[in-house]
């Protein structure tokens, strides 16, 4: 089934949003569909996570940079520096080898839940559940070890099922560990990169003949709508979600993944 510039416009917005905010892009991406009577191929999909992948790009351009520095070109940066950043990736890389294979092992098993209104509210009521008990800590202070590293990339490789928020789950488990907030958003964004680009590759190398023949179904138009919407909403979205931790009203959002999770499960049993 073809997807029109219309359509693609709306799911480059809902993918934009829900990306980084706590209440998971794929379950909305699912409903999303579910309401327009669609299932687009692989392929689009993939062309919305990299659309927010690039805003993500672009908004930790400089942190991004700077590791890059710290790699290649170690001497232009000063030692305080150059700890900083060298620290960070290796912490990033120590995040994502549990994320790749709790991703890898349960990915074929929880392909499943996408388009199961009864797991989606499932997954709705997770990611609600670890937002709310945010609301009893108070703002951390720490900063990220190697332990905190390991947790939040376990965390983030369970959010493979459908309606489980990757931001939702990664940043709430980072303030249950009392990480200072600015920290904890920039770490668990970060982190998401190679995740996104593997799960990518992954799922592009992946596709069997079907899903290839599909590709062309869908106007370049629809591509490019779908890619540049995603991507300006998802970076206007970060700074929101920024702001919101910042402010400590990240718990507003249990409230409606958990409203959402009880509709959806009413809704799987009329």
């Amino acid at each position: 089934m073809t997807v029109d510039i219309i359509q693609s416009l709306i799911l480059g917005i809902v993918q934009g949003i829900t990306e980084w905010l706590p209440i998971s892009s794929s379950g909305h991406l699912a409903l999303t569909q579910l309401i327009f009577n669609i299932r687009v191929p692989v392929f689009f999909d993939l062309i919305l996570h990299i659309g927010t992948l690039a805003g993500l790009v672009g908004f930790y351009r400089t942190d991004l940079s700077k590791i890059f520095r710290s790699i290649i070109f170690p001497r232009s940066m000063e030692i305080g520096e150059l700890k900083e950043y060298r620290n960070l990736l290796m912490l990033i890389i120590i995040g994502t080898i549990p994320t790749a294979i709790i991703a890898f092992a349960l990915k074929s098993l929880f392909e499943f839940s996408f388009y199961d209104i009864f797991l989606l509210s499932i997954g709705f009521f997770i990611s609600g559940v670890f937002i709310f008990i945010t609301n009893f800590f108070k703002k951390g202070s720490r900063s990220i070890n190697k332990f905190d590293a390991v947790l939040i990339g376990i965390a983030q490789g369970f959010s493979v099922f459908s309606s489980i928020s990757r931001s939702g789950i990664t940043i709430s488990l980072g303030m249950i560990r009392q990480i200072d907030h600015i920290q904890l958003v920039r770490f668990s964004f970060l982190l998401s990169i190679p995740s996104i680009i593997g799960g990518s590759v992954f799922d592009f190398l992946l596709m069997d003949d079907a899903q290839v023949s599909t590709i062309g179904n869908i106007p370049i138009a629809s591509y490019i709508m779908g890619f540049l919407s995603s991507a300006i909403v998802g970076y206007i979205t970060i700074k929101l979600l920024i702001d919101i931790v910042n402010k400590g009203k990240l718990h507003y959002f249990a409230y409606y993944c958990l409203a959402l999770a009880l509709i959806l499960l009413i809704y799987s049993f009329l």
